[in-house]
């Protein structure tokens, strides 16, 4: 099935300390290799593999008074095939189911089912070849990897799931040529596919009507009134997008260049130019609103944009040190008399990761910024500077883990902890609990989810 694209990312998503481009981005990165990964030579056939690729069960509930829910179950289940006619050759078909269920002032019942990785695949020593559904991250950094646009965003739980969990399949062209000490890996998508977002009647919606507020937007008293009677929808352009990335791996140090040019994968909206141009008559909000007709009143736009960057990973003493930066040429933006306009960004971010005292506490810590370049007047964020990271340990012989994930604001209060606790013996099984807590200034992310603080206890399980 076709994703569905119901919610908003009004006018300025972009730009919020805890999601530097588009959306925030948790999860472990993987050290700089000594060597680059190459496709595993397969010396017999195998036959058709039928499973489940992964299963996850949650069950949260709202801790605040304001919360527009009570209680949210949350359900992910990927089944797959698989097979292989000849060594060389992979055939992969997968579906994914989701399901969430709210109760509370906002319910909501939910039920989507789209395609998972499914491919058809060609590999050698020396190359990969895929066509077909696949999963692209590229970059080095944790967080928030300024190179990663070719990537299909899902926020349909905001910011609060892993990074794997954060991103859906998107059919494309893709080519992988491996080196003894380098890779090319270029990537084709012959049809945009826009991010998954949350149902309008998710907490994590990014559009509060009750409030007139977009999520990543400085309050302003003019878009809480034209927010409060909007209605919204997507253009979903059509169009292909591309790729180049080169890596290489030398002694103690990884490096990579890109670049690409595609479409922004969340929507920015626009508002509606006929209520604009009320607005600038002098109407009120209601006859302007009233001018727009049956047109939504903002639409998703998501403009074209190239990007160069690059990255690069280092081995010093104990410690492995990450830089990862990205130019874009339109980054959308909104002036202040609400017209749409396209500036250059600059995002970027560095990192440390380390183990101190033993290999069973893991430190990671991470810098970052977001910067626009020779933009007017607008009302989008126009410089951040946030510190994000993950502090994890193991004990108990390796059956428990506990791990604190969290994001801050530097030139503005914006804050997200997320601590859990894990039992993990019975690998690949694993029985959580935890919470994820908001709090900021207004304009903010943890503004926004202020009142949706959340305990969450869950069983997920991967293949």
């Amino acid at each position: 099935m076709s994703p569905r694209v119901l919610a908003p990312l009004l006018l300025a998503l972009a730009a919020a300390p805890i999601q530097a481009q588009e959306v925030l981005i948790i999860g472990t990165p993987e050290p700089p290799a000594t060597t680059l990964p190459e496709p595993a030579a397969t010396t017999e056939q195998d036959g058709l593999q039928l499973g489940v690729d992964r299963l996850w069960t949650e069950f949260g509930a709202f801790t605040e008074g304001e919360a527009r829910a009570a209680t949210n179950v949350h359900f992910t289940g990927v089944v797959a095939a698989a097979w292989r006619p000849a060594p060389a050759w992979t055939l992969r078909a997968a579906l994914r189911l989701d399901a969430d269920a709210q109760s509370g002032a906002d319910r909501l019942r939910a039920l989507a089912l789209d395609y998972d990785e499914s491919y058809l695949r060609y590999s050698n020593p020396q190359r990969r070849l895929t066509l077909g559904a696949q999963t692209v991250l590229w970059g080095r950094v944790d967080e928030i990897p300024p190179t990663d646009r070719l990537s299909v965003q899902d926020i349909s739980r905001f910011a609060i799931d892993e990074l794997d969990d954060r991103r859906r399949a998107v059919p494309l062209l893709r080519w992988e040529e491996f080196g003894t000490d380098h890779k090319l890996d270029l990537v084709v998508i012959p049809e945009f596919r826009p991010a998954e977002l949350p149902d309008d009647d998710s907490v994590w919606y990014p559009v509060d009507r009750d409030q007139g507020r977009l999520l990543g937007i400085r309050p302003d008293p003019l878009l809480a009134a034209l927010v409060r009677g909007a209605s919204t929808g997507d253009d979903r352009p059509g169009g292909a997008g591309a790729g180049l990335r080169f890596s290489q791996s030398l002694s103690g140090l990884d490096y990579a260049l890109t670049v690409q040019h595609t479409r922004h994968s969340l929507p920015y909206y626009e508002l509606d130019p006929a209520v604009r141009r009320a607005l600038l008559a002098g109407a009120d909000v209601a006859s302007a609103l009233a001018a727009g007709g049956e047109r939504p009143t903002f639409l998703g736009r998501h403009p074209y944009t190239t990007i160069l960057g690059g990255d690069l990973g280092v081995v010093i003493g104990g410690a492995t040190l990450r830089l990862e930066a990205a130019w874009l040429s339109d980054v959308p933006v909104t002036t202040r008399d609400l017209r749409l306009d396209t500036v250059a960004g600059l995002d970027w971010v560095a990192g440390i990761e380390f183990y101190p005292g033993d290999a069973d506490t893991r430190v990671n810590l991470q810098l970052a910024g977001r910067h626009l370049l020779d933009a007017p007047p607008v009302i989008d964020w126009v410089d951040t500077l946030s510190l994000n990271g993950q502090l994890e340990s193991e004990w108990g012989q390796g059956r428990w883990r506990g791990r604190l994930r969290f994001a801050a604001g530097l030139n503005r209060h914006d804050l997200y902890l997320n601590p859990e606790i894990a039992y993990i013996a019975r690998e690949p099984h694993e029985f959580y609990l935890g919470a994820h807590y908001f709090d900021g200034e207004d304009g903010t992310f943890g503004g926004f989810y202020a009142d949706d603080t959340l305990i969450a206890t869950g069983w997920r399980v991967r293949y």
